[in-house]
């Protein structure tokens, strides 16, 4: 019965999302996706992404890696100080290929991304060449609203959590609009359409993905 209803969902999404300028690819697994990106993505290619779990948890970085593609941008290199992690998202914005996932998706055609300083929010809103937005199936949600509320109360939440902070969210279980310097929520971004002249792909996969 889940299958079901993700699939309505997705059918859906897929077609509100294509009719408003997204380039939309429909994958049963994740190593389709990455067949996908492989295809799609040239090793001479800069390479951005933002933070993402879903990247993770794909493969993304075994496939995609310095080693293999010599202008990855890697803001996960060990060792690197704050300075030139900044340099890194700096340089990601004017990358010929950007990736990065959404906490909140809605199958009437937004992406919700809540970021901390920004950077991923607007690499994935003007600057790079080509975006490419991952998601697993589990972040439809059938309105903006509904959207919103998961990327607030559980996404970001599970973010918080991720990352250890002390923020009130991790020991309420939902967003209570905190403004602590931990805060991993300043810049909140709805992308709703996608401007011929700035391509932009959205990868759903048929996988619980993310949060």
């Amino acid at each position: 019965m889940l299958t079901e209803q993700r699939n309505i969902l997705l059918n859906i999404a897929a077609d509100k999302f294509s009719k408003k300028g997204f380039q939309v690819e429909i994958f049963d697994t994740s190593a389709d996706a990455i067949n996908w990106l492989k295809n799609e993505i040239r090793t001479t290619d800069v390479i951005g992404f933002g933070g993402s779990k879903t990247l993770e948890q794909i493969g993304f970085f075994e496939v995609f890696n310095k080693s293999k593609y010599p202008n990855f941008l890697d803001r996960n290199a060990a060792n690197l100080t704050y300075d030139e992690k900044v340099d890194i998202w700096r340089k990601a914005l004017t990358a010929d290929v950007f990736l990065c996932s959404a906490n909140g998706v809605s199958i009437s055609g937004e992406l919700i991304l809540i970021d901390k300083n920004g950077n991923r929010n607007a690499a994935a809103t003007f600057g790079p060449k080509k975006r490419i937005f991952v998601i697993g199936w589990n972040k439809l949600r059938n309105n903006f609203d509904n959207a919103m509320e998961y990327a607030k109360n559980v996404a970001a939440v599970q973010n918080n959590l991720r990352f250890q902070t002390n923020n009130p969210c991790t020991k309420a279980g939902k967003c209570l609009n905190c403004n602590t310097s931990e805060s991993l929520c300043f810049v909140t971004t709805t992308i709703s359409n996608v401007v011929p002249a700035f391509p932009a792909s959205l990868l759903i996969i048929k996988e619980d993905l993310g949060f």
